[in-house]
């Protein structure tokens, strides 16, 4: 069994630059099964690169695929208009939920289509559409058990478990702890998991304060349930649109203090089970790297991260080596070698020609080393070599962008 994450985010998407290392797109998880089976969890905004992706993948030869959904709120089902399958003739879909408070799965998903809504409606899809409402009974799936639980979230929402390939799957997203019935239908189908993808959208300070009831909740609630049910790999998920790539890292942090295995869900991330195997969507410059230009020079940077309390600290530095995918810079305060680094670069009128340019960049610690005796710094010092995630913005429309040869 594998899975992929298509979409992360909860409540509305965030294509921002912030938020690039975890994904912007809202819910969707793709499960491929030993025997070829496809299974869609949630239809956020992320279903659309899925789509593609499936496209690619089977070419001109039919998609059968079955969809489960966890409720109808638009953050899970607004990917559905953009899913391309939906369009081609030959494709079969299989939607399914779980019945909640008389709510119809087929008139839940094709409303958000209606006039004046959206400009086409689901007549124009020529794949051969299903909707199944389940009861809380578990179902046989092409050889995979799949189960699901209630959960404690405004118009209700349920949880899915997914038993296949001697492995267990346990997806529990919008879900808020405090209720009694709730919170023992969700240990006992985490009970024993592989894998438990789990809702963390808020801290636990804000689900004690202006958070509580609407319906989410924290890393500290998922490492308990994982270390209370014998959870393997818990999976932090729904991560909210104000937290970006920086507090997201802390989050994570935190959570491995109480239990170990931790990560937080990104955007291309895959696990393969049963042997647990997590692989990040990162490209790394491997010996591309070593083939770039590199550039000495000494100019300002100005620095910004979160430390494992999760406050933003900040600091001034200077830059010493810089190419395209890699920069090193001196800085007097202590930057945390795991956790990644806004950086603010400043090139010089003096270097431009054109007036201060201003270039951010998101980089990644690699080596943090003391230096003693640095040239215009009193005190210790810390030498940083980071691998850059995020390529540097465009200058603001009152700046103009430095000839492509300088711009390296």
């Amino acid at each position: 069994m594998r899975i992929k994450f298509w979409g992360v985010r909860g409540s509305t998407p965030t294509p921002e630059r912030r938020n690039s290392r975890y994904g912007g797109n809202t819910p969707c998880l793709e499960v491929r099964l030993a025997n070829g089976a496809l299974i869609v969890l949630d239809c956020g905004s992320g279903l659309r690169a899925l789509g593609k992706s499936l496209l690619r993948e089977f070419g001109e030869h039919p998609i059968h695929g079955y969809v489960f959904l966890t409720h109808f709120h638009w953050d899970h089902i607004q990917g559905i208009p953009f899913f391309l399958p939906l369009y081609r003739k030959g494709n079969i879909l299989l939607f399914h939920s779980v019945l909640r408070k008389g709510l119809e799965l087929k008139g839940a998903v094709e409303g958000q289509m209606v006039n004046p809504y959206f400009p086409v409606d689901m007549t124009a899809m020529g794949a051969v559409r299903h909707f199944f409402d389940l009861d809380e009974h578990p179902i046989d799936l092409q050889d995979a058990i799949i189960s699901s639980t209630p959960l404690n979230h405004p118009q209700e929402c349920v949880a899915y478990r997914i038993e296949a390939d001697g492995a267990v799957f346990v997806f529990a997203t919008d879900t808020e702890p405090g209720s009694p019935p709730h919170d023992r239908s969700i240990r006992d189908l985490a009970q024993g998991a592989d894998v438990l993808v789990y809702d963390a959208q808020y801290t636990p300070e804000q689900l004690l304060g202006d958070r509580k009831g609407w319906g989410h909740s924290s890393w500290l609630e998922g490492a308990r349930i994982a270390q209370e049910c014998g959870v393997k790999q818990l999976v932090l998920f729904h991560h909210d649109p104000d937290n970006d790539d920086a507090f997201m890292d802390g989050l994570v942090e935190k959570a491995r203090q109480e239990f170990p295995r931790v990560t937080g869900a990104a955007e291309g991330m895959e696990i393969a089970l049963p042997r647990g195997e997590i692989r990040q969507a990162k490209v790394t410059a491997g010996q591309e790297r070593r083939r770039e230009r590199r550039y000495r020079m000494q100019v300002p940077v100005r620095l910004g991260w979160r430390d494992s309390a999760g406050e933003t600290r900040e600091a001034e530095g200077l830059v010493q080596d810089l190419s395209r995918s890699g920069i090193y810079f001196m800085t007097p305060a202590q930057v945390a070698p795991d956790r990644p680094v806004e950086l603010q670069v400043v090139l010089p009128d003096d270097i431009t020609h054109r007036g201060d340019m201003v270039f951010r960049f998101v980089a990644v610690p690699v080596r943090v080393e003391q230096l003693d005796g640095a040239a215009d710094y009193a005190g210790a010092v810390q030498g940083v070599a980071a691998r850059l995630v995020v390529p540097e913005e465009e200058p603001s429309e009152e700046e103009n962008l430095p000839p492509e040869e300088d711009s390296q």
